[in-house]
């Protein structure tokens, strides 16, 4: 049973670790387009820097390469590690912090045009 554990565990990572050179291969044969990620659109399609974007963006991926590596230090057979309330926390408070200024400025875009009429 051991060599079968040990054989999928190697499939899985040379699974993921394909999966994730093609697509890094591709990000940089620019076959999956990036330039909008970091902007969003102004008023008159002028593309601008968006910093809630930014910060939700690096809150994702601390908080997925800290699950990561507790994977990786506590692999387990028969359970994945617990996620720690603070980390669901810091994550979940991120993407409301992102969302919050979605509605604020929708908001504000619809006051601006009742305001105008």
């Amino acid at each position: 049973m051991p060599g079968l554990v040990t054989a999928v565990r190697w499939e899985m990572i040379v699974l993921l670790g394909g999966l994730m050179v093609v697509v890094v291969l591709k990000v940089f044969a620019g076959g999956i387009a990036m330039s909008g990620l970091l902007t969003v659109k102004g008023g008159k399609d002028a593309a601008s820097f968006s910093p809630g974007r930014v910060q939700m963006l690096m809150a994702t991926l601390v908080t997925a390469m800290y699950y990561l590596l507790q994977v990786m230090n506590n692999p387990s057979v028969d359970r994945l590690p617990d996620v720690p309330t603070g980390l669901v926390g810091v994550l979940g408070g991120s993407h409301a912090i992102y969302l919050g200024g979605k509605v604020q400025d929708f908001l504000s875009r619809r006051q601006g045009r009742n305001g105008s009429e």
